[in-house]
């Protein structure tokens, strides 16, 4: 532990941004005097946490030494578990992205799940560990209902999971650091708010679309979650739609995920006897035809669209956000938005702003690497502490 008073953890916490500041700018953004900034800059500096980052010339008057974090004061890796593919990143404690790797899913089951997920930690602790100094948290992007406890998960079908089960305890088995779970649209919300379009809004959703749907919702800045995990699985809004029941691509009551999903939309196309030209297998197909005019294709579009639209405009009823962001592998196609945008505008008593995710299919993982860096940040200023600063 490294022993200073609470004007040190000022100091660290004010350079954790990795911007390079100078003794008189600390003093100023953190109200200390300039000798107690000497002479917490100088524990810091012996501690390791910060490194003189050398001086800018060119400027009148004696030259400013700058000092920022040290690039050894640890780093944070987070993972984002899809039903296709797993992405790992790294960053260092400043946030800056260090390492990434995608690799397919393929595993099924927690055990399994889980046990590629450390390995794939491993490597990215192997390839950068020693340049960043020591792991401080992992952050995990699951796409599940998240328990009140942080580690037990269910509703997870895309990794072959049906009910509750405990992804966190395998992988801290194997990965020497404090591990963070949360569900994949949450955090692709909090990514969306930390690097994207929400980073002045207070109150907004982020609204997913791929093979399935959900919802992400924050309020005044913090994550709303609900009594039991579950808020925003929009997938279970009893909604009509133009789909039978019996063509759905969901399961169970997950019926606005069997109509506005992916597997709803091709569900939608096959349910068509007919079509000019040939025929789409799949989504990404049905939209390059519908963004080259093909009538059928784009009524097919128009419909999600609307659909989403209401899903929106019923979201606003509810939680009436500043913003919505659409996300996803579907959602986040600009063909969608003039309609959505028109659908939500004519139900919504009053409309936010609908915006394509600023941080595309990396939404969820960056919002992995947010949640990881707050923990990791929050841990390092506890440790810094002994307020006799001796």
């Amino acid at each position: 532990m490294v022993s200073v008073d609470p004007s040190g953890r000022a100091v660290l916490a004010a350079l954790l941004d990795s911007v390079p500041m100078t003794r008189p700018e600390l003093a100023r953004l953190t109200s200390l005097s300039r000798p107690t900034i000497s002479e917490v800059v100088r524990r810091l500096v012996d501690s390791g946490l910060i490194v003189d980052a050398g001086v800018r010339r060119g400027r009148p008057g004696r030259v400013p030494t700058y000092y920022r974090l040290a690039p050894t004061a640890g780093y944070v890796v987070a993972v984002d578990v899809g039903g296709d593919n797993l992405r790992v990143a790294a960053a260092d404690m400043s946030g800056t992205l260090c390492y990434e790797q995608r690799q397919p899913t393929r595993a099924t089951g927690a055990s399994r799940v889980a046990a590629k997920v450390a390995r794939m930690i491993g490597s990215a602790t192997e390839a950068v560990g020693d340049q960043l100094g020591p792991l401080r948290r992992v952050g995990v992007s699951a796409p599940g209902v998240i328990h009140a406890d942080g580690r037990t998960m269910s509703v997870a079908r895309n990794l072959g999971e049906e009910g509750s089960f405990d992804l966190i305890t395998p992988i801290e088995a194997r990965v020497d650091a404090p591990v963070v779970l949360e569900n994949n649209v949450n955090l692709a919300a909090l990514g969306e708010r930390w690097r994207g379009h929400a980073r002045d809004v207070a109150t907004f959703a982020f609204l997913a679309v791929g093979a399935g749907i959900g919802m992400g919702l924050v309020h005044n800045g913090e994550l709303v979650r609900g009594a039991h995990g579950a808020a925003g699985e929009v997938a279970y809004l009893p909604l009509p739609g133009s789909v039978p029941p019996e063509q759905r691509g969901g399961r169970g009551r997950e019926q606005l995920a069997g109509e506005a999903g992916a597997y709803g939309v091709l569900a939608a196309l096959d349910a068509r006897p007919t079509w000019p030209g040939k025929r789409p297998t799949t989504v990404e197909e049905l939209f390059a035809q519908a963004a080259t005019g093909v009538p059928a294709a784009r009524d097919l579009v128009e419909a999600e669209a609307r659909q989403l639209g209401l899903t929106i405009a019923s979201a606003c009823a509810v939680f009436d956000p500043e913003l919505v962001v659409l996300g996803g592998g579907v959602g986040r196609n600009p063909l969608l938005l003039p309609t959505v945008r028109e659908t939500v505008n004519a139900y919504a008593p009053f409309p936010p702003r609908i915006e394509i995710s600023a941080l595309g299919e990396a939404a969820s993982l960056t919002g992995a690497l947010f949640v990881a860096l707050e923990a990791a940040r929050a841990e390092l200023l506890r440790t810094v502490s002994g307020a006799d600063g001796s």
